[in-house]
């Protein structure tokens, strides 16, 4: 293990909690975090270790054991012509070359060697990627997240693999610095070596915005070079350029204090990618959020049209029975006029009068009204359901592009609601096409109004006919000052109002005030029917608004409240991730400045 003294050591620790204290702010961000929070947990156990790891990877058959030999000068590892590496291969810096590696707890095999370029410098030969063992290829890309440098090799007969542009990609999003070696230009003419080169470099600066350093070498001439025993001439196989540019990058400042800056740009990348993640679902449930209000203000718009609708409904029957009053009262001072005394027409006759004149059309003029109230009613519902579940279908459908897979436990919860509040939704809207309700309300009207119709007619007819019956010529007693001693039955209206003659004054006022209280009692009556028809339609409207009120609180409110969890849960983590940012940035400027 190597150690570290003085500021460096207590910079090194901090760093481990801050990647610790990372790692648990991942903990509570869904199961696609927990592999990014394991990688920092990886990195803050390689800090303890403190190697400066030199990872190199590449496709099988690339030759990169063969690459890292000759960088030892030295056949250390395993060679062949298949897919021999089938572990982590970890050559650490020691005085003297160790050949029996160490198999560590966590399955890496740890060789020793002097030649891995610096004190505290250790070469990592990764399995071949693009190899027929999908297990290769989960090793290698497992460790690529711990390098400090990475090192991709490319075989000259095999440029650029897809499977490398997306190692590459990887090592570049984790901010890695990328050297790439294309070996096995042995292989190749020199006019070959110019064409490959050009094309790699083209290849990686068009799809992946990356300029590396890029060296052409065939470690196996260098290899071979280095086990003749004899004094090397030049750089055979090119590889002396590689070791001279990894002894720069050492120089420019001490592996260990390159390392823990490598890791903090890690560290740092991470959470930069989490708060654009965050900031994302934020946003969408921001508009989540805007759409649930919609919802909500549409059903306050709702409310308040059928207010209007409901005033100008009942104005328009309030005129209806208006008219009745009117040719009612018109009725009753036609048939109670004095020039009708002594003229009893028959029953039948006044009642047909009385429906004809009186009630005639009443009941359709009401239905009408009452019927276009009802009609607008049940078109603004249908079209209001049909919103709500437009907009829950565009919500429900954006949960399921935007969040699939993402914070699974919460999302199925909310698509649940969504479900349900659409379900809900659309039994409502088809319990607006069967016309049940405009029938049931006229149903209602036809049994009122034919109450009124059977009381009224009753009452109105049959006192009048009492009046004027009672009204004729019988037989006189006596006249005292004209006035005629005859008794009269109507103890109830008249209380022994002896009629001596017609056109007296006591008769004349008998009759205004027995014309007042059949007036008086017709309006009693029209006033309970209108009262009748006010609370039909008012029931109806408060039936509507029953609706919507509890749709928004049982089924919308649950939705907007999760909404909000979300928001605040967000905002949370957001802010402990700036916090994350801001912990790094200080301890960066001090490992900067650390000597």
């Amino acid at each position: 293990m190597s150690t570290l003294d003085g500021t460096l050591a207590a910079l090194r620790e901090s760093e481990i909690r801050l990647l610790t204290d990372i790692g648990s702010t991942l903990a509570e961000m869904g199961d696609t975090a927990q592999e990014d929070r394991r990688r920092l947990l990886d990195v803050a156990q390689d800090l303890r270790d403190m190697f400066f790891l030199v990872v190199i990877i590449g496709e099988f058959n690339a030759g990169k054991s063969t690459f890292i030999n000759a960088l030892l000068g030295d056949t250390l590892l395993p060679m062949g012509i298949t897919p021999t590496t089938e572990v982590i291969e970890l050559i650490r810096y020691g005085e003297r070359a160790d050949r029996t590696p160490v198999v560590r707890e966590d399955g890496i095999r740890e060789w020793t060697h002097p030649n891995t370029g610096a004190p505290g410098v250790a070469l990592v030969d990764t399995p071949g990627t693009g190899s027929i063992f999908q297990k290769h290829e989960r090793t290698a890309k497992s460790f690529l997240h711990r390098s400090d440098l990475v090192v991709f090799v490319v075989s000259a007969k095999r440029a650029f693999a897809e499977t490398e542009r997306l190692y590459l990609e990887l090592a570049k999003n984790y901010g890695k610095k990328i050297i790439l070696v294309v070996n096995q230009i042995d292989l190749l003419q020199p006019r070959e070596q110019t064409e490959v080169r050009r094309f790699i470099e083209r290849q990686v600066e068009e799809l992946l915005d990356l300029r590396p350093l890029l060296f052409m070498v065939s470690a196996k001439e260098a290899l071979a070079a280095a086990r003749s025993g004899g004094q090397v001439v030049g750089d055979p196989g090119g590889i002396e350029a590689v070791r001279a540019h990894l002894r720069g990058v050492f120089s420019e400042a001490p592996p260990a204090k390159q390392k823990l800056l490598a890791q903090l740009d890690l560290a740092e990348r991470l959470i930069k990618k989490y708060q654009d993640d965050i900031q994302r679902k934020a946003d969408l449930v921001s508009a989540d959020t805007a759409k649930v209000r919609e919802v909500e203000r549409e059903l306050e718009r709702q409310s308040l049209g059928l207010e209007a609708q409901l005033q100008s409904a009942r104005a328009e029957v309030d005129a209806v029975f208006e008219g009745m009053r009117q040719r009612g009262i018109a009725f009753i001072d036609s048939n109670l006029s004095v020039s009708k005394i002594g003229r009893v027409p028959k029953r039948e006759t006044l009642q047909a009068e009385f429906q004809d004149v009186v009630i005639g059309r009443a009941l359709r003029d009401i239905n009408e009204a009452s019927g276009g109230y009802i009609n607008a009613v049940i078109d603004n519902s249908r079209a209001y359901w049909r919103g709500v579940i437009d907009r829950l279908n565009q919500l429900r459908d954006l949960l399921q592009q935007e969040f699939s897979g993402l914070d699974a436990g919460i999302y199925a919860e909310q698509r649940e609601s969504l479900e349900e509040a659409i379900k809900i939704a659309e039994a409502e809207l088809r319990s607006y096409s069967t016309g049940k309700v405009i029938a049931d309300i006229q149903a209602t009207f036809q049994t009122n109004m034919s109450g009124f119709t059977a009381s009224a007619t009753a009452a109105v007819v049959g006192l009048i006919l009492t009046i004027l019956a009672v009204a004729a010529p019988g037989p006189i007693i006596g006249v005292v000052g004209g006035v005629a001693a005859a008794p009269l039955a109507l103890p109830a209206l008249l209380i022994g109002a002896p009629v001596a003659a017609v056109g007296s004054v006591l008769a004349i006022r008998y009759y205004r005030r027995v014309s007042r209280d059949i007036k008086r009692d017709l309006h009693a009556r029209i006033d309970t029917l209108e009262k009748s028809y006010h609370d039909a339609l008012n029931d109806l409207t408060q039936k509507e608004r029953n609706r919507l009120t509890h749709y928004g609180k049982q089924v919308l409110t649950p939705i907007f409240s999760r909404l909000e969890v979300l928001a605040q849960r967000y905002a949370a983590q957001n802010a402990a991730l700036r916090a994350h940012i801001s912990q790094i940035a200080t301890l960066r400027e001090g490992i900067e400045k650390s000597r």
